[in-house]
């Protein structure tokens, strides 16, 4: 029930599909107010769903629509996903997520994650910078055009932790030495990461163990989250006080989309390929 293989002269650009992404490693405040115990139902939310039904149809010209419905074991909620294939290369993601048991408690973050292949590793992106940002967490970073190695962009927190994004991403692109490349554009905003650590080793689960950084593998490929919004970071303490509940994801219906555009270097800046409307 998701895109399994992008491919863009001749070159395949994902590594493992793109999946539903509920969770994030916990931060130290995290910790702190016991949200990997609160929020747990939604740590394998994305991987243990269940796909109930999937549909394909073409629209006329040259694009082709998918939908899908999926069920969480997350209070029965329901994930309804349609991509949208153009001959441009475009692929359009629209996703509603609708809860069923609104008892549960918020979402640490509700976006996709994915991986691209070993040599993926030059990020460029228009947003929040050059450090990582996040929704409660950005005053201090002008929007700007920004560019770094995914190696860059992790901060290696003497204790592993969520780490890297950056918010209020217009688009990002991630791409290789030859200029071949994945941009991802929001519809109209995004939070994004592009890094060589994946998001699991990352996450010390429900209790703490006190890894260090320096026992964080790095990949050789790169792991792509793009999220409609992740919970705030919180820090007026680190011993009980939760994110504010402006920057939290209470449990509702969301919708949210993103569009993901292949490219090559002779396909033009991501700069202009973001501007540009997806053709059939």
């Amino acid at each position: 029930g998701t895109l399994v293989s992008l491919v863009w002269d001749g070159t395949e650009l994902l590594r493992t599909a793109p999946e539903p992404n509920f969770w994030r490693a916990p931060t130290d405040n995290d910790f702190g107010n016991g949200m990997p115990q609160r929020l747990r139902v939604w740590r394998t939310a994305g991987p243990d769903r269940h796909l109930v039904r999937i549909a394909a149809r073409q629209d006329g010209g040259s694009r082709v629509t998918v939908e899908t419905e999926e069920l969480l074991h997350a209070g029965g909620a329901r994930l309804f996903t349609t991509w949208a294939v153009y001959g441009s290369g475009d692929v359009v993601m629209r996703q509603r997520f609708v809860p069923g048991d609104t008892s549960v408690p918020e979402l640490p973050r509700l976006g996709l994650r994915f991986t691209m292949p070993e040599g993926f590793d030059s990020v460029a992106w228009f947003g929040r910078g050059p450090q990582e940002t996040y929704w409660d967490r950005k005053t201090g970073a002008a929007v700007g055009l920004y560019r770094a190695a995914a190696a860059e962009l992790y901060h290696p927190y003497e204790r592993p932790q969520e780490t890297g994004t950056r918010a209020d991403v217009r688009w990002m692109a991630v791409q290789n030495a030859a200029g071949m490349g994945l941009l991802a554009v929001g519809q109209p905003l995004l939070e994004a990461s592009a890094l060589n650590v994946l998001q699991d080793d990352l996450d010390e689960g429900q209790e703490k163990v006190n890894r260090h950084a320096y026992m964080v593998r790095r990949q050789p490929f790169t792991e792509v989250r793009l999220d409609w919004h992740q919970m705030g970071v919180g820090g007026d303490n680190s011993w009980g006080a939760r994110t504010h509940p402006e920057y939290r994801l209470p449990v509702r219906t969301y919708e949210w989309s993103v569009r993901l555009r292949p490219f090559s270097r002779g396909d033009g800046s991501p700069f202009a390929l973001a501007r540009a409307a997806a053709q059939e």
